[in-house]
């Protein structure tokens, strides 16, 4: 695949904007080209960076960019694409003017994270020369809808496949044409249903890939542990592996070595608790600097 995608997921409030910020910064410092891509509506890489960032990348320093994902933009984009496609498959399309009711559609239930998934296969493709792409993820829920919803989609997709395919044979209806070895698919849905099926394969594919890193992150607090715990198993559920646990914020604790017992097997790296506020490009830089960060994607200071 080329580029290495980095995920950074966690409860809210564990500092999920702030690590992946510190690793893009390390990632751009050992010389990789790196772009850090906030899909966390809350946007605080702006207040990290202490700057303005917009879905056009902005360059922070040398091999490192900045974009933050304007999400409005890509539910109306997706209430367009969506407009479109039942425009082209049926004749009466003047009923579906989709997108005049984007106000109200905005809040519809799945809405969100179909434009998250739209807006990643975007940055994939307009980043694909960068060595690295950083994902500083929304909480959890959000987070696990994203993640969930190519394997949620392929179930229903390959269901309605099969339907249409069992209407057309109660019909009698040939959906085909052959020319040769070629065959034409008539039918627009079926055709439609396909293509989707191939894309939410291909997002799986991005999600399990070597070059994938999920960097799962937590305090060394109880209500992060135990979610940090449940996110885990719901990954597995949907055959997505964690590459990484990094707890934040460290300080002494017992539950460390519960974190640790918990999550044996995993590499696991310490972000200690600054002494000050990490925000804007100089302080960031003295933390890089004074603080054994882990370095994609060989990490150091590892707890074994």
């Amino acid at each position: 695949m080329g580029v290495n995608i980095r995920f950074f997921i966690g409860k809210g409030g564990v500092g999920k904007s702030t690590t992946s910020a510190l690793t893009a910064l390390n990632n751009a410092h050992l010389g990789h080209d790196t772009i850090l891509v906030s899909m966390d509506p809350a946007h605080n890489q702006s207040d990290i960076f202490q700057r303005p960032f917009t879905e056009k990348p902005k360059q922070v320093v040398r091999n490192l960019a900045v974009k933050e994902i304007d999400l409005d933009y890509w539910m109306a984009t997706y209430l367009k694409d969506t407009q479109a496609q039942l425009k082209k498959a049926y004749s009466y399309q003047s009923a579906f003017n989709i997108h005049s009711y984007y106000k109200i559609l905005k809040y519809s239930p799945g809405l969100e994270e179909y434009a998250l998934l739209l807006a990643f296969k975007n940055t994939l493709q307009t980043e694909k020369k960068r060595d690295n792409i950083v994902f500083d993820m929304p909480p959890t829920a959000l987070t696990m809808r994203f993640f969930s919803l190519p394997f949620i989609s392929l179930i229903w997709l390959k269901a309605l496949l099969k339907l249409r395919g069992q209407i057309y044979d109660k019909k009698g209806i040939i959906s085909k044409i052959k020319f040769g070895k070629r065959e034409i698919e008539r039918d627009k849905v079926k055709d439609r249903l396909k293509s989707l099926i191939d894309d939410h394969i291909q997002l799986q594919k991005y999600f399990t890939a070597d070059g994938t890193d999920i960097n799962l992150e937590l305090n060394n607090d109880h209500l992060s542990f135990q979610e940090a715990i449940r996110i885990r198993q719901k990954l597995a559920d949907i055959g997505i592996d964690i590459g990484r646990i990094l707890i934040n914020k460290v300080k002494n604790g017992e539950l460390l070595e519960e974190i640790t017992n918990q999550f044996n097997g995993y590499p696991i790296c310490r972000f200690p608790l600054s002494s000050g506020e990490l925000y804007g490009l100089q302080s960031l830089k003295k933390y890089t600097l004074e603080i054994p960060l882990f370095a994609i994607p060989n990490p150091v200071g590892e707890i074994r």
